[in-house]
């Protein structure tokens, strides 16, 4: 969806090296009333510049107005230095994404989040399996030979909008490291 100007973006990328056979994504979402709408998701495979698809992803942020762009810790510094040079400011997720998928799956259930029409994202997030390990941790991931690249950038671009939202009603903002401050 185009960018619109009463709406307030958010952006979730999920940063790939560009060999292998992970993509590097890119969500964006808005809220609109109690939902989350994921407007737009971007997918590069490889192979890729990873240095050319941050160029490619900082020109789809500009006309929503998104400066802050949050991913997961992947690749250290790289990502984080990667959009600071194009002035976007890159977060660390606090969660990792089987905890994103974890809170993702009761917002899709309560109609809480707009997917787009995309049979990859249906078929990533179908695709998810739940396990637990010796410790009785519950881990979700994708299974064997599958792909969540797509997944985890909605599942991230969701979990920020339910951030922003409890944070507006509490009266506290998002600081920069995506923590809650008065």
């Amino acid at each position: 969806m185009a960018p619109m100007a009463q709406h307030r973006y958010f952006a979730f990328t999920d940063p790939s090296g560009g060999s292998g056979t992970d993509s590097f994504t890119l969500a964006i979402a808005h809220k609109e009333g109690d939902k989350a709408v994921i407007d737009a998701v971007h997918e590069r495979k490889p192979p890729f510049s990873p240095e050319t698809v941050v160029d490619d992803f900082c020109i789809v942020l500009k006309p929503y107005r998104i400066s802050r762009v949050t991913g997961d810790r992947y690749a250290g510094e790289w990502p984080r230095e990667q959009f600071r040079k194009r002035n976007i400011n890159y977060v660390c997720s606090e969660k990792v994404r089987s905890d994103l998928y974890r809170d993702l799956l009761p917002k899709l259930n309560s109609g809480q989040v707009v997917l787009p029409k995309s049979e990859k994202l249906v078929s990533q997030l179908c695709g998810l399996e739940r396990r637990t390990a010796r410790s009785g941790k519950d881990s979700i991931d994708h299974g064997p030979s599958l792909h969540d690249d797509i997944a985890n950038s909605v599942a991230g671009v969701a979990d920020l909008i339910t951030l922003a939202d409890r944070a507006q009603n509490t009266g506290f903002g998002i600081g920069i490291y995506g923590t809650v401050i008065d």
